[in-house]
């Protein structure tokens, strides 16, 4: 049985094109089976790459033998704009149930805290169950529901807003 185990790390700039690919793919098998056909077509690797490029915040990028498998990306709080945001979390459609997901979000998680942040936002699709669960296991909190621009095709979608309050985690010797 071949070694299933991922190590993640932060992302670097040679790495965007591969990612862009493994997120238009996740898209695919996720928010896009919401969309209209018409809107599907535009979610290419092409958009996730400008979406990336254009990024201010960490991007996590999971590897399994030194293969992308999936990548988290969130934005930085702002004084106008308080809340950190988790802009995207997205495993490539061959290594979905393997726990990337849930860790790669751990990972964000632990990084922005390291930050000094002390919330983390999430808007997930309506229709997505998947990563609903997904983010209510992990401890956030439903706190709003509407239409909201979607960030990489920057079209009006409804979505729920779920957010966490970030602590250390506190290891306690056996």
């Amino acid at each position: 049985m071949p070694d299933q185990s991922f190590a993640i790390r932060e992302a670097e700039l040679t790495d965007r094109p591969a990612l862009s690919t493994l997120a238009a793919a996740a898209f695919a098998q996720g928010v896009a089976v919401l969309l209209p056909p018409e809107m599907r077509v535009r979610a290419d690797a092409a958009r996730f790459n400008c979406f990336f490029a254009t990024a201010q915040g960490p991007l996590l990028v999971a590897e399994m033998g030194g293969v992308p498998v999936g990548c988290a990306l969130a934005s930085l709080p702002t004084e106008s704009d308080p809340p950190a945001r988790l802009l995207g979390l997205w495993v490539a459609p061959d290594a979905a149930g393997k726990g990337i997901g849930s860790a790669l979000l751990a990972a964000m998680e632990e990084h922005l805290l390291g930050l000094g942040v002390q919330a983390l936002r999430v808007r997930v699709p309506s229709g997505q169950l998947r990563a609903l669960g997904l983010f209510r296991r992990r401890g956030y909190v439903f706190q709003d529901a509407g239409l909201r621009t979607e960030p990489v095709l920057e079209a009006l979608l409804r979505h729920s807003v779920l957010a966490k309050r970030l602590t250390a985690r506190i290891d306690v010797a056996a």
